[in-house]
């Protein structure tokens, strides 16, 4: 792999793209725009790659991956998740990644180790995540610069991973292959969950009488004060509230009208609010009475036997 290092410390080494998705394409023309040659981008769409390489500036296009991925140095396959492992060993087949190549993919919940037949071509892999939610390539492409990028893989490509995360602007962060199915899960949490916490709170507030507009627009100034108080205090200092004060009343009020008005949603509640429990006994604003009181509000309760 000496010449892979070489490669990072003296030029740019050439790209191929395979996949033209939203992740795929926003990666292309950030590294384009860094200097890096994109050679060559392929997708089972002839239109589509067509589109993708004049958009990045590539040299050529194909429906078929291995006809771009030889002569690349660099391989990013960035298919939907489910075909990665297929397409990369569609490639091997035809001996379509060079020696000393490094193959990587940007899945954020799948390690490295689903890129391992390249290593039959003596192609290095990796894997490089970008920590973002990106709804479309323009937004993914200003979004990369200043986020974290979690890279893991092959001891001999992670030097080009980091030379390729630094050019593209982004921030550093290196996990074990064995770490990435839970770090993406708190991606998910941190994400996904977060916008489905706010249709809980909207639905709520829905019930409460409040529209929706006004809703959102109501609530977005808590939710930031919130974050920035994560962000200030870290957690559990940022947790305020009842259950962080330890106010029982208000928590069985809070219980009362979801199981009236709106009980589909009792159980999430219940559950986050032992988490919360959790929390106010780490910052210690909640008393040991308070807290064993809260927890028998909220955890579940165990059906009655009637043998």
């Amino acid at each position: 792999m000496a010449n892979v290092l070489f490669l990072v410390e003296k030029m740019k080494p050439t790209i191929a793209l395979i996949g033209c998705g939203t992740v795929g394409s926003a990666m292309g023309k950030l590294l384009a725009r860094a200097g890096y040659r994109i050679t060559g981008v392929a997708t089972r769409s002839l239109d589509t790659a067509g589109r993708a390489a004049k958009m990045v500036g590539a040299e050529r296009f194909s429906d078929r991956p291995w006809d771009v991925s030889r002569g690349a140095q660099i391989v990013f396959v960035t298919t939907p998740d489910d075909v990665i492992e297929s397409t990369c060993k569609a490639i091997v087949k035809h001996r379509g990644f060079d020696k000393n190549a490094v193959v990587v993919h940007c899945s954020g919940a799948l390690s490295s180790a689903i890129l391992s037949s390249a290593r039959r071509c003596e192609a290095a892999v990796a894997t490089l995540h970008p920590l973002q939610s990106f709804a479309s390539v323009d937004q993914a492409e200003k979004l990369v610069p200043g986020s974290f990028c979690a890279i893991e893989g092959d001891k001999a490509a992670l030097p080009v991973v980091r030379r390729l995360v630094q050019d593209v602007g982004g921030l550093l962060m290196e996990i074990t292959p064995e770490g990435k199915t839970l770090y993406h899960a708190a991606a998910v949490v941190a994400s996904n969950y977060l916008v489905t916490l706010m249709d809980l709170a909207l639905a709520l507030n829905h019930e409460a009488g409040i529209s929706p507009d006004v809703s959102f627009r109501a609530l977005l100034p808590l939710i930031n004060g919130t974050l920035s108080n994560i962000g200030a205090k870290g957690i559990p200092e940022a947790l305020t509230g009842p259950i962080a004060r330890g106010d029982v009343n208000t928590v069985a009020a809070h219980l009362k009208a979801i199981e009236n008005r709106a009980p589909e949603f009792l159980e999430i509640y219940k559950m986050l609010g032992l988490c919360a429990v959790d929390l106010a006994r780490d910052k210690g604003t909640c008393s040991q009475e308070a807290a064993e009181r809260l927890v028998a509000l909220l955890e579940p309760q165990t059906p009655r036997s009637h043998g």
